[in-house]
C-alpha cells in the first residue's frame, strides 16, 4: 500500500515539473498575441469606422485620409459588384471616393492586429495580409471598438 501511495506522488510530482516547465518556456509573442493563422479572417459585419487612402506610413504609425460620409451598400449592390472585375471594382471604389469629404487621421496599428485584404476572387473572400502591405495609397478599412483596433482589411490589394 505504501508504495502505491509513493509512486501516485512521484507522478504528481513529475507531472507537475512538465506541466510548469511546458507553460514557463513559452515565447513572449504566445503569450501577448495569439498566432495570425488562429486569427479570424472574416471582418466585422458593421461598417468600418475608418475608410480611407493611406497618405503616409512610418512603422506602424499610419496617416488616413478618412472618407466622412461612407454610406454602407446593399446586398443587391454587393452581389452586383461582386461580378464586376478586381480593376473595376477599383474604379468604381476611386469614383465614390473622390466625392467625399475626407480628414487625416492618425493611427497606430498595434502588432499582433488582424490584417487582411480581398483574395482577388468575386465571392469575397479574405487572405492574410501583412504590415508591410499597407503602403501609401492603399485604401484601408479599420474597425474599431473605442480606442482599440479591432481589424484591418486593406482593399485593392490581392494576390491576382
Amino acid at each position: 500500500m505504501k508504495n502505491i501511495i509513493l509512486g501516485l506522488i512521484i507522478a504528481a510530482v513529475v507531472g507537475g515539473v512538465i506541466f510548469f516547465y511546458k507553460n514557463s518556456t513559452k515565447k513572449d509573442s504566445e503569450i501577448v498575441a495569439p498566432p495570425i493563422s488562429s486569427q479570424s479572417l472574416v471582418s466585422p459585419v458593421r461598417l468600418a469606422e475608418i475608410n480611407g487612402y493611406v497618405t503616409s506610413i512610418q512603422g506602424n504609425e499610419v496617416t488616413i485620409a478618412n472618407e466622412i460620409g461612407v454610406k454602407e451598400i446593399t446586398e443587391e449592390e454587393r452581389a452586383r459588384r461582386q461580378k464586376l472585375t478586381q480593376e473595376e471594382r477599383q474604379a468604381l471604389k476611386a469614383q465614390e471616393s473622390a466625392n467625399l469629404t475626407k480628414k487625416a487621421v492618425n493611427i497606430t496599428i498595434p502588432v499582433g492586429i488582424g490584417i487582411v485584404k480581398g483574395s482577388g476572387a468575386a465571392d469575397g473572400t479574405n487572405i492574410k495580409a501583412e504590415m508591410s502591405e499597407i503602403t501609401k495609397g492603399v485604401y484601408v478599412s479599420i474597425w474599431k471598438a473605442g480606442d482599440k483596433i479591432e481589424f484591418v482589411k486593406l482593399k485593392g490589394v490581392s494576390t491576382q
